[in-house]
């Protein structure tokens, strides 16, 4: 009976732990010219998440809504989906092929807070108003699914006007430390 009981525990504590899949995490955007022809290739968005490693809300945001994304496979028709960690020192082949650190493509897209949802063309521009933060992770799926909807809506459509990213979108001016210039 003893036994049975360890048994019936360490089975408890087991299913709390994050899966295989989870624990991979998400996959890295390396090379976005070749994932902008795949996202052509299938007629899907790119939803580019760009966080920081030790950055607890981009943490909370891969667990919580993207990986679960990506695990349903319901969203397989609609998005790939990609982080660009801005916080390493590492490169990514961007959309016009070049070579790039990571922090320069968040640059190019005035991104200053992590996480930040992107929802790209396969040409790099912006489909659908970015998600800056995470607030109340019980409506944060909704919202993502929202802006996949608009992304793809403004995809598919030979006549849609392109999406400019305003003020309000971007969020805050780039920060500076003290005031120093760049």
């Amino acid at each position: 009976m003893r036994r049975v009981k360890f048994l019936i525990r360490v089975c408890l504590l087991a299913s709390l732990l994050p899966g295989p899949a989870l624990a991979a995490g998400l996959e890295q955007a390396k090379d976005l010219r070749a994932l902008a022809a795949e996202a052509a290739d299938r007629d899907v968005v790119i939803l580019l998440a760009i966080s920081q490693e030790h950055c607890g809300y981009c943490v909370r945001l891969k667990e919580e809504i993207l990986q679960p994304m990506e695990i349903s496979g319901d969203y397989v028709d609609r998005v790939l989906i990609r982080e660009l960690l801005i916080d390493r020192w590492e490169t990514a082949i961007d959309f016009d092929g070049r070579d790039k650190r990571s922090s320069e493509i968040s640059d190019r897209y005035k991104v200053w807070v992590t996480p930040t949802l992107l929802y790209l063309g396969p040409d790099g521009s912006e489909l659908a108003p970015r998600m800056l933060g995470i607030n109340t992770v019980e409506m944060y799926g909704y919202y993502v699914d929202q802006a996949i909807d608009t992304a793809l809506r403004r995809l598919r459509a030979p006549d849609a006007q392109p999406y400019v990213p305003t003020p309000e979108d971007i969020g805050i001016e780039k920060p500076s430390l003290d005031g120093m210039p760049d």
